[in-house]
């Protein structure tokens, strides 16, 4: 991997904040998920916070990422976390003053997936502006490793707070978390970009999405992202329900959340530090494979020690796997458009926190938490067979072209 990106400045300053924000959005993940299942008792509703959540995001992707390139990046970074900052706060207080409705809980939660919408492409890409084309495949790593960092940090904060003070406590140290970037994006320079970019027209919205559909590779490999997400990651948005099943709590809750961010963090860290070459679709389809593998076996572990090394392992997968993704399309994609690609990008991945919807839903179907849990991977892993045998551009593709 090298350091090559920690040591612009710029760069450093900015991994600050999103880490931040990023601890933030893990702890309100969490307190979210107890609150909700306290509430109801239901891993459906689980599941369905999680998807009126990710609807507003994905319409938000694609704003983002136009704000992004027409205008000042760090301005739009610093308004989405301080109004992030509004709404994990406005819950806390909800939740110290009593009972917060089902209702009321929706309607949070669609406005955390708004601002998560937005911070996402604006995020992805601002930081590529402060590095050099050389330090990207760093730069993309570190970015990861923060964000896996933060769901080591993130959940494990949350499930002692909650366990020692109360659910409220959580999510006004979230909102703490995400008033950072508010103050650190000023002291930042501004996003590099090309003249005549910024138009008015709505064809700024297609931009990303004609980019990706005239790029075969972006399907080939946004497809397989939308895949993994939602068939297999949905075990970690109907955690509270799998935990039940060892008479586990909070502080259980918690762990389970931090295994799976130090799997991330050291796939991710794996990743970055694979020199480049022409095996990256290999490196792509066998992180998700083994992530597939893992959770497959989660979903059957006998006691709650054995579902802590399982999930160190199956999100040390996922870190390779979504790390490489990632490098294979910033490396290939435009500077000028970078925002609107990535927003459009982004639509993928919040796709994924659909997968809490589908695990609640395959529960309640089957009446099983277990087979549940496994239908997803089971099916990601016939998925990966039919991309392996019939998609030569993936066999074939390489760090860069």
């Amino acid at each position: 991997m090298g350091s090559s990106a920690f040591a612009s400045p710029p760069f450093r300053k900015y991994l600050g904040g999103t880490l931040s924000a990023n601890i933030g959005f893990r702890m309100q993940s969490v307190a979210l998920a107890i609150l909700v299942y306290r509430t109801t008792g239901s891993a459906l509703d689980l599941g369905l916070v999680s998807a009126i959540g990710a609807a507003p995001a994905m319409l938000c992707n694609v704003l983002g990422g136009v704000l992004a390139d027409r205008h000042d990046t760090r301005l739009i970074w610093a308004i989405n976390a301080g109004v992030s900052t509004m709404v994990v706060g406005a819950l806390a207080l909800l939740v110290f003053v009593g009972d917060v409705p089902i209702s009321q809980i929706y309607t949070l939660a669609a406005l955390m997936g708004i601002v998560a919408g937005v911070n996402v492409p604006v995020s992805q890409s601002y930081y590529p502006s402060l590095l050099a084309p050389h330090a990207l495949k760093s730069g993309v790593t570190l970015n990861g490793m923060g964000m896996s960092v933060a769901s080591i940090i993130g959940p494990t904060l949350a499930g002692l707070i909650i366990a020692t003070i109360d659910l409220y406590a959580a999510f006004a140290a979230a909102a703490i978390c995400w008033s950072l970037p508010a103050f650190i994006a000023f002291s930042l320079p501004t996003r590099k970009t090309k003249p005549g970019q910024n138009t008015r027209s709505l064809s700024d919205f297609r931009v990303g999405f004609d980019f990706i559909r005239t790029h075969r590779l972006f399907l080939i490999l946004i497809g397989l992202v939308v895949a993994n997400f939602l068939l297999v990651f949905g075990w970690l948005q109907t955690l509270p329900a799998f935990i039940e099943l060892f008479a586990g709590g909070e502080r259980e809750i918690g762990y389970a959340f931090t295994a799976a961010g130090i799997g991330a963090t050291l796939g991710i860290f794996l990743a970055g530090r694979l020199k480049p070459g022409a095996r990256l679709g290999y490196q792509i389809l066998g992180g998700t494979a083994f992530f597939a593998s893992m959770i497959t076996c989660l979903s059957f572990a006998p006691s709650f020690y054995l579902l802590l090394p399982l999930a160190f392992l199956a999100h040390a997968g996922n870190g390779i796997f979504s790390n490489s993704c990632i490098v294979a399309m910033q490396s290939r994609i435009p500077e000028a458009i970078r925002g609107r690609v990535m927003g459009a990008v982004s639509i993928a991945f919040n796709l994924g926190t659909f997968g809490g919807m589908w695990t609640g839903g395959i529960i309640a179907l089957l009446g099983d938490v277990r087979w549940g849990m496994a239908a997803g991977p089971l099916g990601m892993l016939v998925i990966i067979l039919l991309v392996l045998v019939t998609q030569r551009q993936i066999r074939q593709l390489a760090d860069t072209d």
